[in-house]
C-alpha cells in the first residue's frame, strides 16, 4: 500500500521487515514473494545501516515505552514522522517489535574497524 502511495522509503522498511520474519519463520515462499517485491521497488538498502541521529532518538524512546504519540509530543514532531523513523530502525536493526528493540539498544554496539 505504501509503494502504491509512492512512499517507497516506508515500503522499503516495511517489506524489509517482513523478509526477515519470513527468513526467521522458515517461510521460503513468501520470503521470495517479499523480495520480488523489494525488486519490483527497486530501492536498494543505504550503505550505511547505522541509525541516524534522528532515528536513534525516536528509537531510544519507544524503548523505554513511551507510544508514538508521546514520542510525537516529546521530540516536537508528527506521530507519522515518529512512524517512519520507526520503520526505518526497526529495518536497520533487523527488528520487529519494541521489546526487540530495546534488546538491541541495550547491547554494546562495535565499531568497524577504520580503513
Amino acid at each position: 500500500m505504501a509503494r502504491r502511495a509512492r512512499k517507497r522509503a516506508i515500503a522499503y522498511g516495511f517489506l524489509q521487515a517482513a523478509a526477515a520474519a519470513f527468513d526467521e519463520l522458515g517461510s521460503v515462499g513468501w520470503a521470495e514473494q517479499v523480495r520480488a517485491e523489494l525488486a519490483r521497488l527497486g530501492a536498494r538498502p543505504a550503505p550505511d545501516s547505522e541509525l541516524t541521529a534522528a532515528e536513534l532518538r525516536v528509537a531510544a524512546l519507544a524503548a523505554e515505552g513511551m507510544s508514538n504519540k508521546q514520542i510525537a509530543q516529546q521530540l516536537f514532531t508528527a506521530v507519522h514522522t515518529v512512524e517512519v523513523h520507526l520503520v526505518h530502525a526497526y529495518a536497520k536493526l533487523g527488528v520487529r517489535s519494541r521489546a526487540q528493540l530495546a534488546s538491541q539498544l541495550s547491547r554494546p554496539r562495535t565499531k568497524r574497524p577504520e580503513d
